[in-house]
């Protein structure tokens, strides 16, 4: 345990020595990229969650309207068959 604990320790201080020796300090990220690199996964959870509800509720909205259509069309449809069905008696005479 005591071993890898030094290991890590010393693989680490190397990394940061390697870091401190590229002669140039790091670069700052824009305010504008920073933003995105610290919120950009919320920002697309967000994002993917009002696409997926609005297409849900678009979905629903379609089905609905069709099935009151489909009704509509069906009552329609029965009205007009008594009424042939009423005709139909006074054409075969």
């Amino acid at each position: 345990m005591l071993v890898s604990c030094l290991f890590s320790r010393a693989a680490s201080a190397r990394v940061s020595l390697r870091r401190n020796y590229s002669g140039s300090p790091p670069k700052q990220a824009s305010p504008h990229i920073a933003i995105y690199k610290e919120f950009g996964r919320p920002f697309a959870k967000v994002f993917l969650m009002a696409v997926f509800t609005y297409q849900t509720l678009y979905w629903g909205w379609l089905k609905m309207e069709k099935d009151d259509e489909k009704r509509t069309k069906n009552a329609e449809i029965a009205k007009l068959e008594d009424e042939v069905a009423k005709l139909r008696p006074l054409v075969a005479k």
